[in-house]
Protein backbone atom coordinates (compact mmCIF):
# COMPACT_ATOMS: atom_id res chain seq x y z
CA UNK A 1 0.00 0.00 0.00
CA UNK A 2 1.47 3.59 -0.81
CA UNK A 3 1.00 6.19 1.59
CA UNK A 4 2.78 9.74 2.37
CA UNK A 5 2.90 11.38 5.45
CA UNK A 6 4.11 15.12 4.20
CA UNK A 7 4.71 18.10 6.10
CA UNK A 8 2.95 20.10 3.33
CA UNK A 9 2.79 23.07 4.18
CA UNK A 10 6.75 24.53 5.76
CA UNK A 11 8.00 27.21 7.46
CA UNK A 12 10.56 27.85 4.84
CA UNK A 13 8.79 28.26 2.30
CA UNK A 14 7.59 31.75 3.70
CA UNK A 15 11.56 32.22 3.76
CA UNK A 16 11.62 31.62 -0.12
CA UNK A 17 13.40 28.55 0.28
CA UNK A 18 12.31 25.13 -1.47
CA UNK A 19 10.49 22.51 0.16
CA UNK A 20 13.06 19.17 0.38
CA UNK A 21 12.66 17.03 -2.16
CA UNK A 22 11.71 13.48 -1.62
CA UNK A 23 11.27 10.73 -3.28
CA UNK A 24 7.26 10.11 -4.33
CA UNK A 25 6.91 6.18 -3.53
CA UNK A 26 4.64 5.58 -6.61
CA UNK A 27 4.96 1.90 -5.93
CA UNK A 28 3.04 -0.05 -3.56
CA UNK A 29 5.20 0.00 -0.35
CA UNK A 30 4.62 2.32 2.64
CA UNK A 31 6.48 4.91 2.40
CA UNK A 32 6.93 8.01 5.30
CA UNK A 33 8.82 11.78 3.67
CA UNK A 34 8.89 13.71 6.12
CA UNK A 35 10.86 17.54 4.97
CA UNK A 36 12.84 17.89 8.63
CA UNK A 37 15.48 19.77 6.72
CA UNK A 38 13.38 22.42 5.85
CA UNK A 39 12.25 22.17 9.42
CA UNK A 40 15.48 22.65 11.11
CA UNK A 41 16.35 25.57 8.39
CA UNK A 42 13.16 27.25 9.66
CA UNK A 43 13.92 26.90 12.88
CA UNK A 44 17.42 28.24 12.46
CA UNK A 45 15.96 31.15 11.15
CA UNK A 46 13.72 32.05 13.83
CA UNK A 47 16.59 31.41 16.40
CA UNK A 48 18.79 34.01 14.31
CA UNK A 49 15.73 36.54 14.09
CA UNK A 50 15.23 36.37 17.88
CA UNK A 51 18.99 36.88 18.39
CA UNK A 52 19.12 39.98 16.77
CA UNK A 53 16.91 41.65 19.48
CA UNK A 54 15.65 40.71 22.53
CA UNK A 55 13.06 43.28 22.57
CA UNK A 56 11.20 41.76 19.91
CA UNK A 57 8.76 39.37 21.69
CA UNK A 58 9.30 35.91 20.06
CA UNK A 59 6.89 34.59 17.12
CA UNK A 60 3.75 31.79 17.58
CA UNK A 61 3.89 29.12 16.91
CA UNK A 62 1.44 28.48 13.28
CA UNK A 63 -1.28 25.85 14.23
CA UNK A 64 -0.90 22.47 12.39
CA UNK A 65 -3.86 21.48 10.62
CA UNK A 66 -3.71 17.29 9.47
CA UNK A 67 -5.27 16.21 6.68
CA UNK A 68 -5.98 12.59 5.59
CA UNK A 69 -6.60 13.47 1.75
CA UNK A 70 -6.14 11.79 -1.77
CA UNK A 71 -2.53 11.74 -3.95
CA UNK A 72 -4.23 13.01 -7.00
CA UNK A 73 -2.56 12.98 -10.28
CA UNK A 74 -2.60 15.68 -13.25
CA UNK A 75 -1.14 14.89 -16.73
CA UNK A 76 0.59 17.60 -18.79
CA UNK A 77 0.04 18.59 -22.10
CA UNK A 78 3.33 16.18 -22.70
CA UNK A 79 1.76 13.43 -21.27
CA UNK A 80 3.37 13.55 -17.80
CA UNK A 81 1.64 12.43 -15.13
CA UNK A 82 2.50 14.37 -11.80
CA UNK A 83 1.25 13.69 -8.16
CA UNK A 84 0.04 16.04 -5.67
CA UNK A 85 3.00 14.11 -3.53
CA UNK A 86 5.28 15.32 -6.49
CA UNK A 87 4.35 18.80 -5.83
CA UNK A 88 4.23 18.79 -1.84
CA UNK A 89 8.11 17.21 -1.99
CA UNK A 90 9.52 19.14 -4.89
CA UNK A 91 10.01 22.89 -6.22
CA UNK A 92 6.45 23.48 -6.90
CA UNK A 93 6.31 27.46 -7.20
CA UNK A 94 2.24 26.99 -7.07
CA UNK A 95 2.47 24.81 -4.36
CA UNK A 96 4.82 27.44 -2.19
CA UNK A 97 3.08 30.00 -2.56
CA UNK A 98 -0.22 28.21 -1.29
CA UNK A 99 2.37 27.54 2.07
CA UNK A 100 3.52 31.27 2.12
CA UNK A 101 -0.19 32.16 1.91
CA UNK A 102 -1.52 29.72 4.26
CA UNK A 103 1.30 30.36 6.90
CA UNK A 104 0.50 34.33 7.04
CA UNK A 105 -2.81 32.99 8.39
CA UNK A 106 -0.43 30.89 11.34
CA UNK A 107 -1.44 27.45 9.46
CA UNK A 108 0.58 24.28 8.77
CA UNK A 109 -0.90 21.65 6.41
CA UNK A 110 0.28 18.05 7.51
CA UNK A 111 -0.97 15.77 4.65
CA UNK A 112 -1.29 12.11 4.81
CA UNK A 113 -1.59 11.32 1.00
CA UNK A 114 -3.10 8.02 0.19
CA UNK A 115 -3.22 6.81 -3.52
CA UNK A 116 -6.31 6.86 -5.53
CA UNK A 117 -6.78 3.16 -5.64
CA UNK A 118 -6.50 2.64 -2.24
CA UNK A 119 -7.80 5.66 -0.50
CA UNK A 120 -11.96 3.98 -0.18
CA UNK A 121 -10.01 0.59 1.52
CA UNK A 122 -7.24 3.14 4.04
CA UNK A 123 -10.43 5.73 4.35
CA UNK A 124 -12.24 3.12 5.96
CA UNK A 125 -9.53 1.14 7.86
CA UNK A 126 -8.97 4.54 9.40
CA UNK A 127 -12.45 5.27 10.43
CA UNK A 128 -12.97 1.93 11.80
CA UNK A 129 -9.48 2.06 13.83
CA UNK A 130 -9.94 5.82 15.18
CA UNK A 131 -9.27 9.01 12.95
CA UNK A 132 -6.50 10.90 14.07
CA UNK A 133 -6.61 13.57 11.41
CA UNK A 134 -8.57 17.57 11.61
CA UNK A 135 -9.63 17.21 8.36
CA UNK A 136 -10.81 14.01 6.11
CA UNK A 137 -11.46 13.69 2.40
CA UNK A 138 -15.22 11.86 2.76
CA UNK A 139 -14.09 9.80 -0.71
CA UNK A 140 -15.41 6.12 -0.53
CA UNK A 141 -17.40 6.83 2.58
CA UNK A 142 -21.09 6.39 2.48
CA UNK A 143 -24.09 7.85 3.98
CA UNK A 144 -24.84 5.83 6.78
CA UNK A 145 -20.97 6.09 7.74
CA UNK A 146 -21.23 9.58 7.72
CA UNK A 147 -24.04 9.68 9.78
CA UNK A 148 -22.34 7.13 12.34
CA UNK A 149 -19.48 9.33 12.52
CA UNK A 150 -22.06 13.03 13.05
CA UNK A 151 -23.67 10.37 15.92
CA UNK A 152 -20.46 9.53 17.46
CA UNK A 153 -19.16 12.68 17.73
CA UNK A 154 -16.28 12.25 15.66
CA UNK A 155 -17.25 15.12 13.16
CA UNK A 156 -17.32 18.81 13.79
CA UNK A 157 -20.32 20.99 12.68
CA UNK A 158 -18.52 23.21 10.58
CA UNK A 159 -21.09 26.07 10.05
CA UNK A 160 -20.57 26.54 14.05
CA UNK A 161 -16.58 26.97 13.24
CA UNK A 162 -17.76 29.90 10.85
CA UNK A 163 -20.02 31.55 12.78
CA UNK A 164 -17.70 31.79 15.54
CA UNK A 165 -14.48 31.59 14.25
CA UNK A 166 -13.98 33.46 10.79
CA UNK A 167 -14.05 36.59 9.81
CA UNK A 168 -17.25 38.03 8.95
CA UNK A 169 -16.96 38.40 5.25
CA UNK A 170 -16.50 34.06 5.73
CA UNK A 171 -19.80 34.21 7.45
CA UNK A 172 -21.63 36.21 4.98
CA UNK A 173 -20.21 33.88 2.07
CA UNK A 174 -21.85 30.61 3.27
CA UNK A 175 -25.06 32.02 5.28
CA UNK A 176 -26.09 34.34 2.46
CA UNK A 177 -23.57 33.95 -0.62
CA UNK A 178 -22.73 31.99 -2.85
CA UNK A 179 -21.94 29.54 -0.26
CA UNK A 180 -25.17 29.37 1.00
CA UNK A 181 -26.01 26.24 -0.48
CA UNK A 182 -23.85 24.35 1.97
CA UNK A 183 -26.78 24.52 3.92
CA UNK A 184 -28.22 22.13 1.71
CA UNK A 185 -26.13 19.82 4.07
CA UNK A 186 -27.86 20.52 6.91
CA UNK A 187 -28.51 17.01 9.20
CA UNK A 188 -31.63 17.12 10.99
CA UNK A 189 -29.52 18.75 13.92
CA UNK A 190 -29.80 22.12 11.64
CA UNK A 191 -25.55 21.55 11.17
CA UNK A 192 -23.59 21.52 8.27
CA UNK A 193 -20.79 18.57 8.48
CA UNK A 194 -19.04 19.17 5.34
CA UNK A 195 -17.47 21.04 2.39
CA UNK A 196 -18.04 20.39 -0.90
CA UNK A 197 -16.46 22.20 -4.14
CA UNK A 198 -18.52 25.16 -5.40
CA UNK A 199 -18.34 26.53 -9.11
CA UNK A 200 -20.07 30.00 -9.63
CA UNK A 201 -20.65 30.46 -13.13
CA UNK A 202 -21.33 34.03 -13.64
CA UNK A 203 -22.64 35.97 -16.80
CA UNK A 204 -22.39 40.02 -16.90
CA UNK A 205 -22.95 39.78 -13.40
CA UNK A 206 -26.01 37.56 -13.06
CA UNK A 207 -25.50 33.82 -12.03
CA UNK A 208 -25.89 31.12 -14.68
CA UNK A 209 -25.94 27.70 -15.32
CA UNK A 210 -24.32 25.16 -18.45
CA UNK A 211 -26.41 23.70 -20.50
CA UNK A 212 -26.60 19.81 -21.11
CA UNK A 213 -28.95 18.97 -23.96
CA UNK A 214 -29.78 17.59 -27.15
CA UNK A 215 -26.92 18.42 -29.96
CA UNK A 216 -26.72 17.81 -33.45
CA UNK A 217 -24.92 17.75 -36.54
CA UNK A 218 -24.38 21.40 -38.20
CA UNK A 219 -21.86 19.75 -40.61
CA UNK A 220 -24.77 17.80 -42.02
CA UNK A 221 -27.70 20.63 -41.83
CA UNK A 222 -25.67 22.68 -44.00
CA UNK A 223 -24.31 19.96 -46.37
CA UNK A 224 -28.12 18.94 -47.19
CA UNK A 225 -28.89 22.69 -47.18
CA UNK A 226 -31.36 22.27 -43.60
CA UNK A 227 -31.85 24.93 -40.90
CA UNK A 228 -31.57 24.53 -37.28
CA UNK A 229 -34.52 22.29 -36.15
CA UNK A 230 -37.37 24.16 -34.00
CA UNK A 231 -39.62 21.64 -33.46
CA UNK A 232 -39.95 18.41 -33.19
CA UNK A 233 -41.23 17.74 -36.56
CA UNK A 234 -38.42 19.72 -38.42
CA UNK A 235 -35.69 17.30 -35.91
CA UNK A 236 -37.61 14.31 -37.21
CA UNK A 237 -37.61 15.32 -41.03
CA UNK A 238 -33.95 16.13 -40.73
CA UNK A 239 -32.91 13.13 -38.92
CA UNK A 240 -34.89 11.45 -42.03
CA UNK A 241 -32.91 12.96 -44.54
CA UNK A 242 -29.73 12.78 -43.17
CA UNK A 243 -30.02 8.77 -43.61
CA UNK A 244 -32.35 9.36 -46.88
CA UNK A 245 -29.80 11.53 -48.64
CA UNK A 246 -26.55 9.07 -46.97
CA UNK A 247 -25.14 12.10 -45.79
CA UNK A 248 -22.08 10.10 -43.96
CA UNK A 249 -21.41 9.11 -47.55
CA UNK A 250 -20.67 5.50 -46.57
CA UNK A 251 -23.12 4.14 -48.71
CA UNK A 252 -25.65 2.87 -45.63
CA UNK A 253 -28.60 4.16 -44.35
CA UNK A 254 -26.68 4.42 -40.97
CA UNK A 255 -27.04 7.71 -39.53
CA UNK A 256 -28.56 7.27 -35.99
CA UNK A 257 -29.44 9.55 -33.24
CA UNK A 258 -28.55 8.67 -29.16
CA UNK A 259 -31.36 9.44 -26.80
CA UNK A 260 -32.30 6.87 -23.91
CA UNK A 261 -34.99 4.66 -24.12
CA UNK A 262 -35.39 3.76 -20.84
CA UNK A 263 -34.49 7.42 -18.73
CA UNK A 264 -36.39 11.16 -19.09
CA UNK A 265 -32.27 12.30 -19.18
CA UNK A 266 -31.71 12.31 -22.90
CA UNK A 267 -32.35 16.04 -23.53
CA UNK A 268 -35.26 15.12 -25.92
CA UNK A 269 -37.79 14.65 -23.52
CA UNK A 270 -37.09 17.86 -22.15
CA UNK A 271 -38.66 18.79 -25.67
CA UNK A 272 -41.96 17.86 -24.06
CA UNK A 273 -41.28 19.74 -20.75
CA UNK A 274 -40.27 16.83 -18.89
CA UNK A 275 -38.00 17.01 -16.03
CA UNK A 276 -34.62 14.77 -15.88
CA UNK A 277 -35.09 12.41 -13.26
CA UNK A 278 -37.82 9.86 -11.90
CA UNK A 279 -38.49 12.70 -9.55
CA UNK A 280 -38.18 16.19 -10.56
CA UNK A 281 -39.00 19.85 -10.33
CA UNK A 282 -42.68 21.05 -11.67
CA UNK A 283 -40.17 23.57 -12.76
CA UNK A 284 -37.18 25.50 -12.37
CA UNK A 285 -38.33 27.68 -9.85
CA UNK A 286 -41.35 26.36 -8.36
CA UNK A 287 -39.98 24.38 -5.60
CA UNK A 288 -42.53 21.71 -6.06
CA UNK A 289 -41.41 18.08 -6.72
CA UNK A 290 -43.16 15.40 -9.00
CA UNK A 291 -42.64 12.87 -11.84
CA UNK A 292 -42.52 13.00 -15.29
CA UNK A 293 -44.64 10.53 -15.22
CA UNK A 294 -47.51 12.80 -14.39
CA UNK A 295 -46.47 15.34 -16.72
CA UNK A 296 -48.39 16.77 -19.21
CA UNK A 297 -45.98 15.93 -22.02
CA UNK A 298 -45.09 12.36 -21.19
CA UNK A 299 -47.64 10.21 -23.54
CA UNK A 300 -47.06 12.82 -26.53
CA UNK A 301 -42.77 12.36 -25.34
CA UNK A 302 -43.08 8.53 -25.73
CA UNK A 303 -45.05 8.15 -28.72
CA UNK A 304 -42.40 11.12 -31.03
CA UNK A 305 -39.47 8.58 -29.47
CA UNK A 306 -41.51 5.72 -30.83
CA UNK A 307 -42.31 7.52 -34.39
CA UNK A 308 -38.06 7.51 -34.17
CA UNK A 309 -37.50 4.06 -33.11
CA UNK A 310 -39.93 3.32 -35.57
CA UNK A 311 -38.11 4.56 -38.38
CA UNK A 312 -34.84 3.15 -37.63
CA UNK A 313 -33.76 6.38 -36.61
CA UNK A 314 -32.42 5.57 -33.05
CA UNK A 315 -28.72 4.41 -31.40
CA UNK A 316 -30.43 1.35 -29.88
CA UNK A 317 -26.74 0.33 -28.19
CA UNK A 318 -27.02 3.66 -26.29
CA UNK A 319 -23.70 3.07 -25.39
CA UNK A 320 -20.10 3.41 -26.31
CA UNK A 321 -18.55 5.44 -28.82
CA UNK A 322 -18.54 3.56 -31.97
CA UNK A 323 -21.23 5.44 -33.68
CA UNK A 324 -19.65 8.64 -33.04
CA UNK A 325 -16.16 7.67 -33.51
CA UNK A 326 -17.18 6.01 -37.19
CA UNK A 327 -19.31 9.09 -38.08
CA UNK A 328 -22.73 7.90 -37.89
CA UNK A 329 -24.02 9.52 -34.76
CA UNK A 330 -26.71 12.53 -35.64
CA UNK A 331 -27.16 14.05 -32.27
CA UNK A 332 -26.77 13.52 -28.67
CA UNK A 333 -27.10 15.15 -25.34
CA UNK A 334 -23.90 16.66 -23.78
CA UNK A 335 -22.74 20.16 -22.74
CA UNK A 336 -23.62 22.33 -25.32
CA UNK A 337 -20.24 24.38 -25.04
CA UNK A 338 -18.39 21.26 -25.02
CA UNK A 339 -15.60 21.10 -27.98
CA UNK A 340 -13.91 17.26 -27.32
CA UNK A 341 -16.52 15.33 -29.10
CA UNK A 342 -16.04 16.39 -32.52
CA UNK A 343 -11.86 15.68 -32.77
CA UNK A 344 -12.97 11.56 -31.94
CA UNK A 345 -15.35 11.42 -35.15
CA UNK A 346 -13.48 9.89 -38.27
CA UNK A 347 -14.07 11.78 -41.47
CA UNK A 348 -13.59 11.27 -44.87
CA UNK A 349 -10.63 13.46 -46.28
CA UNK A 350 -12.09 16.49 -47.77
CA UNK A 351 -15.51 16.32 -45.38
CA UNK A 352 -16.28 19.73 -43.42
CA UNK A 353 -15.38 19.91 -40.38
CA UNK A 354 -17.27 18.17 -37.85
CA UNK A 355 -19.94 19.98 -36.06
CA UNK A 356 -22.30 19.65 -32.94
CA UNK A 357 -24.75 22.69 -31.99
CA UNK A 358 -27.01 22.45 -28.81
CA UNK A 359 -31.05 22.75 -29.91
CA UNK A 360 -33.89 23.27 -28.30
CA UNK A 361 -37.55 22.51 -29.93
CA UNK A 362 -40.81 22.93 -29.57
CA UNK A 363 -42.97 19.58 -29.35
CA UNK A 364 -46.18 21.63 -30.40
CA UNK A 365 -48.32 20.32 -28.30
CA UNK A 366 -49.12 22.87 -26.45
CA UNK A 367 -46.24 22.33 -23.42
CA UNK A 368 -43.14 24.52 -22.99
CA UNK A 369 -39.88 22.78 -24.13
CA UNK A 370 -37.41 23.19 -21.17
CA UNK A 371 -33.80 23.49 -21.13
CA UNK A 372 -31.39 20.86 -18.71
CA UNK A 373 -29.10 23.48 -17.27
CA UNK A 374 -26.84 23.26 -13.78
CA UNK A 375 -27.54 25.49 -10.88
CA UNK A 376 -25.80 28.56 -11.39
CA UNK A 377 -23.97 27.88 -7.92
CA UNK A 378 -22.94 24.44 -8.43
CA UNK A 379 -21.79 21.95 -5.25
CA UNK A 380 -19.93 19.22 -6.32
CA UNK A 381 -22.24 16.40 -4.15
CA UNK A 382 -19.31 13.58 -5.18
CA UNK A 383 -16.58 15.27 -2.75
CA UNK A 384 -16.51 17.07 0.65
CA UNK A 385 -14.00 17.83 3.19
CA UNK A 386 -15.20 16.99 6.69
CA UNK A 387 -13.34 18.64 10.00
CA UNK A 388 -13.03 16.27 13.03
CA UNK A 389 -13.46 17.26 16.80
CA UNK A 390 -9.93 16.92 17.17
CA UNK A 391 -9.16 20.10 15.13
CA UNK A 392 -8.70 22.90 16.57
CA UNK A 393 -11.51 24.89 15.33
CA UNK A 394 -10.04 28.74 15.98
CA UNK A 395 -7.68 27.66 13.16
CA UNK A 396 -9.82 25.85 10.59
CA UNK A 397 -12.02 29.51 11.07
CA UNK A 398 -8.51 30.61 9.79
CA UNK A 399 -8.27 28.24 7.08
CA UNK A 400 -12.13 29.26 6.02
CA UNK A 401 -11.30 32.87 5.70
CA UNK A 402 -8.40 31.73 3.12
CA UNK A 403 -10.70 29.16 1.21
CA UNK A 404 -13.26 31.69 0.77
CA UNK A 405 -10.93 34.48 -0.67
CA UNK A 406 -10.65 35.62 -3.90
CA UNK A 407 -6.59 35.49 -3.14
CA UNK A 408 -7.05 31.31 -2.77
CA UNK A 409 -9.51 31.03 -5.91
CA UNK A 410 -7.18 32.92 -8.36
CA UNK A 411 -4.18 30.56 -7.15
CA UNK A 412 -6.29 27.16 -7.39
CA UNK A 413 -7.83 28.07 -10.59
CA UNK A 414 -4.95 29.84 -12.05
CA UNK A 415 -1.74 29.73 -10.12
CA UNK A 416 0.75 32.86 -10.78
CA UNK A 417 0.47 35.83 -12.23
CA UNK A 418 3.60 35.65 -14.79
CA UNK A 419 4.51 32.17 -14.36
CA UNK A 420 0.75 30.35 -14.88
CA UNK A 421 -1.44 33.22 -16.17
CA UNK A 422 -1.05 36.88 -17.31
CA UNK A 423 -3.57 39.60 -17.56
CA UNK A 424 -4.91 40.85 -21.07
CA UNK A 425 -6.76 43.64 -21.82
CA UNK A 426 -8.35 43.26 -18.17
CA UNK A 427 -9.40 39.63 -18.26
CA UNK A 428 -6.92 36.47 -16.84
CA UNK A 429 -5.93 34.04 -19.52
CA UNK A 430 -4.01 31.01 -18.56
CA UNK A 431 0.06 30.29 -20.34
CA UNK A 432 -0.69 28.02 -22.88
CA UNK A 433 3.20 27.34 -24.16
CA UNK A 434 5.47 26.67 -21.66
CA UNK A 435 7.55 24.04 -21.61
CA UNK A 436 7.47 23.28 -17.61
CA UNK A 437 4.87 20.79 -16.30
CA UNK A 438 3.71 22.60 -13.77
CA UNK A 439 2.92 25.25 -16.01
CA UNK A 440 1.44 22.78 -18.47
CA UNK A 441 -0.66 21.29 -16.01
CA UNK A 442 -2.48 24.61 -14.67
CA UNK A 443 -3.05 25.04 -18.45
CA UNK A 444 -5.48 21.98 -18.35
CA UNK A 445 -6.85 21.91 -14.99
CA UNK A 446 -7.05 23.49 -11.76
CA UNK A 447 -4.36 22.79 -8.84
CA UNK A 448 -3.72 19.27 -7.55
CA UNK A 449 -5.28 20.01 -3.99
CA UNK A 450 -8.46 21.08 -5.33
CA UNK A 451 -8.77 18.37 -7.40
CA UNK A 452 -10.41 16.11 -5.34
CA UNK A 453 -7.66 16.23 -3.41
CA UNK A 454 -7.67 17.95 0.25
CA UNK A 455 -9.33 21.20 -0.09
CA UNK A 456 -12.42 22.29 -1.61
CA UNK A 457 -12.57 24.26 -4.99
CA UNK A 458 -13.54 27.40 -5.29
CA UNK A 459 -14.45 28.33 -8.82
CA UNK A 460 -15.55 31.93 -10.24
CA UNK A 461 -16.47 30.71 -14.23
CA UNK A 462 -16.67 33.67 -16.16
CA UNK A 463 -19.27 32.86 -18.76
CA UNK A 464 -19.16 35.49 -21.01
CA UNK A 465 -14.89 35.66 -21.53
CA UNK A 466 -15.28 31.80 -21.86
CA UNK A 467 -17.44 32.11 -24.82
CA UNK A 468 -14.82 34.12 -26.64
CA UNK A 469 -12.15 31.52 -27.90
CA UNK A 470 -15.67 29.46 -28.88
CA UNK A 471 -16.77 32.92 -31.02
CA UNK A 472 -13.12 32.50 -32.50
CA UNK A 473 -13.24 29.12 -33.68
CA UNK A 474 -16.55 27.52 -33.11
CA UNK A 475 -19.22 30.36 -34.37
CA UNK A 476 -21.66 28.01 -35.18
CA UNK A 477 -21.33 26.15 -31.26
CA UNK A 478 -20.89 29.63 -29.41
CA UNK A 479 -24.25 30.85 -30.82
CA UNK A 480 -27.46 28.99 -29.10
CA UNK A 481 -24.97 29.84 -25.96
CA UNK A 482 -24.87 32.94 -26.34
CA UNK A 483 -28.44 33.46 -27.21
CA UNK A 484 -29.24 31.65 -23.58
CA UNK A 485 -27.18 33.19 -21.28
CA UNK A 486 -28.01 36.82 -23.10
CA UNK A 487 -31.68 36.21 -22.21
CA UNK A 488 -31.87 33.41 -19.46
CA UNK A 489 -34.89 34.86 -18.06
CA UNK A 490 -37.30 34.12 -21.44
CA UNK A 491 -36.40 30.67 -21.51
CA UNK A 492 -38.20 27.95 -19.58
CA UNK A 493 -35.51 25.50 -17.52
CA UNK A 494 -35.05 22.34 -15.72
CA UNK A 495 -32.72 21.31 -13.20
CA UNK A 496 -30.38 18.73 -14.65
CA UNK A 497 -29.91 17.73 -11.28
CA UNK A 498 -32.26 17.42 -8.55
CA UNK A 499 -30.77 15.64 -5.97
CA UNK A 500 -27.94 18.66 -5.71
CA UNK A 501 -30.75 20.74 -4.73
CA UNK A 502 -31.96 18.55 -1.62
CA UNK A 503 -30.96 18.39 1.54
CA UNK A 504 -28.93 15.75 3.40
CA UNK A 505 -31.46 12.65 3.63
CA UNK A 506 -32.22 11.43 7.12
CA UNK A 507 -31.07 7.68 7.92
CA UNK A 508 -35.01 6.83 7.06
CA UNK A 509 -34.94 8.44 4.14
CA UNK A 510 -32.27 7.16 2.58
CA UNK A 511 -33.07 3.87 3.40
CA UNK A 512 -36.69 4.13 2.12
CA UNK A 513 -35.60 5.73 -0.80
CA UNK A 514 -33.11 2.84 -1.29
CA UNK A 515 -35.77 0.19 -1.12
CA UNK A 516 -38.55 2.02 -3.22
CA UNK A 517 -35.54 3.20 -5.94
CA UNK A 518 -34.58 -1.05 -6.23
CA UNK A 519 -37.89 -2.06 -7.62
CA UNK A 520 -39.25 1.34 -8.86
CA UNK A 521 -35.87 2.49 -10.97
CA UNK A 522 -36.01 -0.84 -12.78
CA UNK A 523 -39.84 -0.80 -13.58
CA UNK A 524 -40.00 2.26 -14.66
CA UNK A 525 -36.87 1.80 -17.89
CA UNK A 526 -38.18 -1.25 -18.04
CA UNK A 527 -42.09 -0.15 -18.88
CA UNK A 528 -40.73 3.52 -20.92
CA UNK A 529 -38.43 1.09 -23.12
CA UNK A 530 -41.12 -1.43 -23.86
CA UNK A 531 -43.04 1.48 -24.49
CA UNK A 532 -41.24 3.15 -27.21
CA UNK A 533 -40.57 0.06 -28.87
CA UNK A 534 -44.38 -1.33 -29.31
CA UNK A 535 -43.86 -3.99 -26.89
CA UNK A 536 -46.57 -2.51 -24.13
CA UNK A 537 -49.62 -0.94 -25.11
CA UNK A 538 -50.16 3.08 -24.58
CA UNK A 539 -53.82 1.58 -23.45
CA UNK A 540 -53.13 0.29 -20.00
CA UNK A 541 -51.42 3.87 -18.99
CA UNK A 542 -53.34 3.89 -15.66
CA UNK A 543 -52.66 0.44 -14.65
CA UNK A 544 -48.76 1.62 -15.37
CA UNK A 545 -49.61 4.77 -13.20
CA UNK A 546 -51.08 2.66 -10.09
CA UNK A 547 -48.37 0.11 -10.89
CA UNK A 548 -45.80 2.70 -10.03
CA UNK A 549 -47.71 4.16 -7.14
CA UNK A 550 -47.86 0.48 -5.67
CA UNK A 551 -44.17 0.67 -5.52
CA UNK A 552 -43.49 3.90 -3.65
CA UNK A 553 -43.84 6.56 -6.64
CA UNK A 554 -45.76 9.09 -4.41
CA UNK A 555 -43.76 8.12 -0.87
CA UNK A 556 -40.52 8.89 -3.24
CA UNK A 557 -41.68 12.39 -4.19
CA UNK A 558 -43.31 13.08 -0.56
CA UNK A 559 -39.28 12.22 0.53
CA UNK A 560 -37.48 14.42 -1.74
CA UNK A 561 -40.08 17.16 -1.01
CA UNK A 562 -39.40 17.50 2.40
CA UNK A 563 -35.82 16.82 1.96
CA UNK A 564 -36.02 20.25 -0.55
CA UNK A 565 -38.23 21.81 1.81
CA UNK A 566 -35.40 21.31 4.95
CA UNK A 567 -33.32 23.42 2.59
CA UNK A 568 -36.16 26.65 2.95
Amino acid sequence: MKKEKVLAVMLAAAMTMGLAACGSGKGTETTTAQTTAASTTAAAAQEEAAAETTAQAEPKEPDVIRILGVDRSGTDTDGRVVYLSDWVNGDSKIWQRLASDLLERGIVLDLDLIAEDQYETVVQTQIAAGLNCDMINLQGVDSKTRLNLVKQGILAPVNQIWENYSQESTKEFYTTGYGSVMLRDRMEDGNVYWLSPLTIGDFDGRVTGSVKGVMIRKDWLNKLNLPVPKTTNELYDALLAFQTNDVNGNGLADEVARAGLGSFNNGVAQFFGLGTDLVCFTDYDSGVLTSPWYMDGVKDYILFMKRLYEAGLLDLAESGNSAKVENRLALFTSWWSETWEEPTVLIPEGADPVVYVGISCDSETGVEPVIPIQDGIQKNSNYQIAVTTQANPEAVGRLLDYLTSEEYSTLTELGIEGYTYEVIDGEKRKILDSDISEVQIMSVLNALWTNNAILPRLEIADRKAGLEPLKENWPDKEEPVRELFENYDQYALTRLSVSDELAVATEDETQRSSDIRADLDTYYSELLTKLIMGQQSMDDWDSYIEDMKDLGLDELIEIYQARYDRTK
